[in-house]
């Protein structure tokens, strides 16, 4: 058998290397995928009412059609990947009754570990999906509570108030 010379090599390695990424970039799509249909499960909402979307990007609202899914996470140069989330909370309008957040997580051993807000950090395991669903709710929902107060608290010199704008 005739021994690789070393540009087989590299062309080796370096197809090994495009695998491992295409592989870890399908665990990670299957990550936020698990993760949105526990989501759905843990708030008991139709599949419409999650969406995912490019962080960049923002949550692009365009006639009422949304078409974020895994495919949009972002992956950054330390190894960090992230995924916005938004959730529907108005079953009649869609304008402006969005809870959105952010999901940066990385693989560590046989999971991922994540978390969206900075603060609390939560393994992929069916428990710590349940605790993060569970903070998840508690965060949105004092967050959506108290938007009149961070209206009320917002700087008089800005221009745009924090927590929500008054119908006209």
């Amino acid at each position: 058998m005739a021994r690789r010379t070393k540009y087989q090599q590299l062309a080796v390695a370096y197809d090994k290397g495009v695998k491992d990424c295409n592989n870890y970039q399908a665990k990670c799509r299957d990550f936020v995928t698990d993760l949105k249909c526990s989501l759905i499960e843990y708030l008991n909402c139709p599949e419409t009412k999650i969406y995912m979307f490019q962080p960049t990007m923002g949550l692009q609202v365009k006639d009422r059609s949304f078409k974020g899914d895994a495919f949009d996470i972002e992956f950054g140069e330390d190894g960090k990947a992230a995924i916005g989330f938004a959730v529907n909370v108005n079953d009649q309008d869609l304008k402006d009754k969005f809870f959105s957040f952010l999901v940066i997580f990385k693989k560590k051993g046989e999971n991922f570990e994540f978390m969206f807000d900075d603060k609390k950090k939560f393994l992929s395991s069916p428990e710590g999906i349940e605790e993060f669903c569970e903070h998840l709710f508690n965060e949105a929902q004092q967050n959506l509570l108290q938007r009149l107060e961070n209206f009320l608290s917002s700087p008089e010199d800005t221009e745009k108030p924090i927590g929500f704008q008054m119908a006209k």
